[in-house]
């Protein structure tokens, strides 16, 4: 989808400030896809600028790569996603959620599938989410999510089966 189209959809569907955010963040993943890294100094810097007047302080990486129709609540305060996350189309993300890798393990990909939720202080730490899966509030992942599920806590999984139904894994 082209970049004008892509921060339409996130006008619509964001608050003013995720909207600013997200926006940044997609046209530095453009320039930066692009090459063209003078524009991106530029950007960054009058992204700074904005953040500062604004009173943002989420930080995303543009070397991510975000699908379509991310939507950050309550401002996008405190998120910060790393430069290796990927994550799919739909995904809803609220306040405070950092998205980052252990530096000390060989994989180093964060992978989140489309239609995930990440409830307000999960922390995805260097695992793999499929799609489908909700993630909740303070929740640590850093494990592998295979199946669609809910996560509640560090322990506690529960798996979503076709039919709608939850079941407990641990």
């Amino acid at each position: 989808m082209n970049l004008i189209k892509e921060i339409r959809i996130d006008w619509k569907t964001n608050s003013f400030s995720s909207a600013i955010i997200i926006m940044f963040y997609r046209i530095k993943h453009y320039l930066y896809n692009n090459k063209k890294n003078f524009l991106l100094f530029l950007i960054t810097f009058l992204e700074k600028i904005v953040f500062l007047f604004l009173q943002i302080d989420s930080q995303i990486s543009y070397k991510a790569r975000i699908g379509s129709n991310l939507r950050l609540l309550h401002r996008g305060q405190g998120v910060v996603i790393s430069s290796k996350a990927i994550i799919g189309n739909y995904c809803t993300i609220l306040h405070q959620v950092t998205i980052g890798i252990n530096e000390t393990k060989k994989e180093t990909s964060i992978e989140i599938g489309n239609h995930v939720f990440l409830g307000a202080g999960a922390k995805i730490i260097s695992c793999k989410i499929c799609d489908g899966c909700k993630i909740g509030a303070n929740a640590t992942i850093v494990k592998d999510i295979v199946k669609k599920s809910i996560v509640y806590s560090l322990n506690e999984i529960k798996e979503i089966n076709d039919n709608g139904r939850v079941k407990r894994c641990n």
